[in-house]
């Protein structure tokens, strides 16, 4: 019996190291698209910019970045020696066309090396940047994300809701009907099981609070993360009827909202 079981071990580890030999072939790569992290806040460097990220900066000049300036500034603030007249960037927006993205991308691609950043935290993740990264796999690239601050992800870490079923929606309806809408959603589908996650445009942001402190009703859980990775972040959770009592100002500063059953 144990002789049946142990020979039937080897046979399956067989086959997955021919599975695995056959999936490196088809994963052979020609270059490497670096999904570089920026920060969120001031805080944010002491906790990403270790000698790996810093040597793989150094040796990246291609870029495809949300603001170009933001880039410039952020490498040139880390003293690194890096060139800034050397870089060749690509700004990338929502309305920045795929062709444009494609000529430039393959125009630079026999550098080997790209990379990618948003305006603040995780390329990728409420920005476009997913067309660059779409670009990479149809051409076989290496496609390496590297480690960095996420608001969204913090702000559901620190709200205790559900971390197992969540939505990010990004923006907020701009009408008050369409989050009543979503509101209704919310309470009588299975979306109620579910944690919600919303950003919003930091001038927007105590008028959105004030709506939905309009719209929810008085039980339900609302987070707000604000100022996440400065000195003064907060991550808050109390019921929309606590949130009434004492509802705060938050002026431009960067708050993520949270809602849950």
């Amino acid at each position: 019996m144990l002789y049946f079981f142990l020979v039937n071990i080897a046979k399956t580890n067989d086959d997955c190291s021919i599975f695995y030999c056959e999936f490196c072939k088809m994963s052979s790569t020609t270059g490497s698209l670096l999904l570089f992290p920026l920060p969120i806040g001031e805080l944010s460097g002491g906790q990403f910019e270790t000698d790996y990220f810093k040597n793989e900066l150094k040796s990246t000049k291609i870029w495809v970045a949300e603001n170009a300036r933001t880039l410039r500034r952020y490498i040139s603030a880390l003293s690194l020696g890096i060139v800034i007249d050397e870089l060749n960037i690509l700004e990338l927006s929502f309305h920045t066309e795929q062709k444009d993205i494609e000529e430039f991308l393959d125009l630079n691609s026999s550098s080997g090396k790209i990379g990618l950043c948003s305006e603040a935290g995780l390329p990728c993740v409420a920005d476009p940047g997913n067309k660059v990264v779409m670009w990479a796999q149809r051409r076989n690239w290496n496609v390496v994300p590297l480690l960095g601050p996420n608001s969204i992800i913090m702000a559901l870490q620190g709200s205790g809701f559900n971390g197992q079923q969540f939505v990010f929606h990004g923006y907020f309806p701009l009408k008050e009907d369409a989050i009543r809408v979503w509101h209704k959603d919310f309470h009588q589908s299975s979306l109620k099981k579910y944690t919600h996650i919303f950003i919003e445009t930091p001038y927007r942001t105590d008028k959105t609070l004030r709506l939905l402190l309009k719209t929810l009703t008085d039980n339900t859980k609302l987070c707000i993360a604000a100022g996440l990775h400065t000195n003064n972040q907060s991550i808050r959770t109390l019921t929309v009827a606590q949130w009434k009592k004492n509802t705060p100002e938050f002026g431009k500063i960067p708050v993520v909202f949270v809602i849950a059953n």
